[in-house]
């Protein structure tokens, strides 16, 4: 790479304290945080900030190069919910995942590969691309454009973003590792629960219901008979509840980190059978702000309200939306079925659980069930970006 002028008015050594002074600061942002959502905010913010692009995003990709995550910055709220669905990794954004060197353009869309801008896409023109690189491989990209009218990237601005991802590259590889680690932990934990849960509690829980129907059957009186054979019956709809907890811990699951557009339709895939109509919506700018045990906590509440609209509403349709506006983060799961008298339904295990989860995720719950019209399940986490 050439040697970097300073900038206009600035000398050799004021430009070089200037790039130190950029580097500290990234430094300081990739020591103080540890979760990967928060440090692919910052860096995205940092890829605007030293190149003085108009938008700035970064990506990261699996070993097959396809790419898993899409987060940016300097795009508004009001604009960001107008996208759509997030960028699935197709012409130009591939195309960067198997580059090992920075790609800059004057015309973004002059570019062979640039394809699939949505009809509310920013209009952009100059371009910078930026490999993060690790292990011998591109694990990611740094993303800056410009607006229509804006000068074109430098090698002043293409050197800021090489050192910005040269910086990345260890806190975000490090950050991926520790992901993948934590999600095979996740789902050897799943497995013990699930056999334990089974070999455990199921076994205690039926030779109970056994020794409660023997007593009913031998019951001094009617009303006696009835108490106990009303606690058979509520056992039996607990291991119910327990068995369907345990077929979605051991459901086959993704291996890799969790991601909701992905693993949404994975999930839908596993759930709704064929004739039942599947609507999915899912907005990039909700996605910008989950972290991976949100995303978690989220999937598995779909999967519990999907599989009870399935198994107990009898749905031609089921729609599952996850949008943001001004406060919130909600995701929305709902179904055409037979819905539910609210005085009278039971709670399950997999309600409580739903709950317990977004209480975890400091989220508001609603379960709205109408007889004849189906049953809405939304949860909303308020926004923790804001600022």
């Amino acid at each position: 790479m050439e040697i970097v002028p300073p900038g206009r008015g600035e000398t050799a050594e004021a430009e070089i304290v200037r790039r130190l002074a950029e580097m500290a600061e990234t430094s300081e942002l990739l020591v103080n945080s540890a979760d990967l959502s928060e440090i692919l905010q910052g860096l995205a913010a940092r890829a605007l900030e030293v190149t003085n692009a108009d938008y700035a995003a970064i990506s990261t990709f699996d070993d097959d190069g396809k790419l898993t995550r899409f987060i940016y910055s300097g795009i508004s709220d009001e604009a960001a919910r107008k996208l759509g669905h997030p960028p699935a990794g197709q012409g130009l954004l591939g195309a960067l995942g198997q580059r090992a060197t920075p790609m800059r353009l004057d015309k973004l869309r002059e570019h062979p590969a640039s394809c699939g801008w949505p009809r509310a896409h920013p209009e952009m023109d100059a371009f910078l691309g930026v490999p993060i690189r690790a292990g011998g491989r591109t694990i990611g990209s740094l993303y800056m454009t410009r607006a229509p009218g804006g000068p074109p990237f430098s090698d002043a601005d293409e050197a800021a973003a090489t050192v910005l991802s040269l910086q990345a590259a260890v806190s975000v590889s490090s950050a991926l590792a520790r992901e993948r680690s934590g999600r095979v932990f996740l789902l050897e934990e799943r497995a013990r629960i699930a056999h334990d849960l089974h070999d455990g509690t199921i076994q205690s829980l039926y030779a109970l219901g056994l020794e409660l129907d023997s007593a009913a059957a031998g019951a001094p009186n009617e009303e006696v008979g009835e108490v106990l054979s009303g606690g058979v019956r509520r056992i039996n709809d607990l291991i119910a509840d327990i068995r369907q907890y345990i077929s979605m811990l051991e459901a086959e699951t993704p291996t890799t980190q969790p991601e909701l557009s992905r693993d949404l339709a994975f999930v839908i895939r596993q759930l709704v059978p064929a004739g039942v109509d599947a609507v999915v919506n899912i907005t990039a700018a909700a996605l910008q702000e989950l972290n991976a045990r949100d995303t978690e906590d989220l999937l598995y509440i779909a999967r519990e309200a999907l599989s009870n609209a399935i198994r107990h509403g009898s749905p031609t349709k089921v729609a599952v939306d996850l949008r943001q506006t001004a406060d919130a983060t909600s995701l929305t799961i709902q179904d055409n079925g037979v819905g539910f008298d609210q005085a009278n339904v039971r709670s399950g295990l997999g309600t409580v659980t739903m709950r317990t989860r977004a209480e975890r995720l400091g989220a508001d719950v609603t379960i709205l069930g109408i007889p004849g019209m189906g049953t809405t399940v939304r949860v909303s986490i308020p926004r923790r970006y804001n600022d």
